[in-house]
């Protein structure tokens, strides 16, 4: 049985939780982990482009994001 296979018939909570499980694991050893050629090209790309959009402070950044999840949540 392949790996695609086994996850197809788990449940979503079994999926969420094997994804808690996958991310801990990784996480637990950051150096092990290199980022793609393409990550940095895009991070070179908005350096050297910055966005004409203003910034917001962390707290209002925070709040937009909350916002958003919870309209996203009362429409399903």
């Amino acid at each position: 049985m392949s790996l695609e296979s086994m996850l197809a018939s788990l449940t979503p909570e079994e999926k969420l939780n094997a994804m808690d499980i996958l991310w801990r694991d990784l996480s637990a050893n950051p150096a092990r982990l290199s980022s793609p050629d393409w990550h940095g090209d895009i991070l070179a790309h908005r350096i050297a482009n910055p966005s004409s959009v203003p910034r917001l402070p962390i707290d209002a950044a925070f709040d937009d994001v909350r916002e958003r999840l919870n309209a996203r949540r009362d429409q399903g």
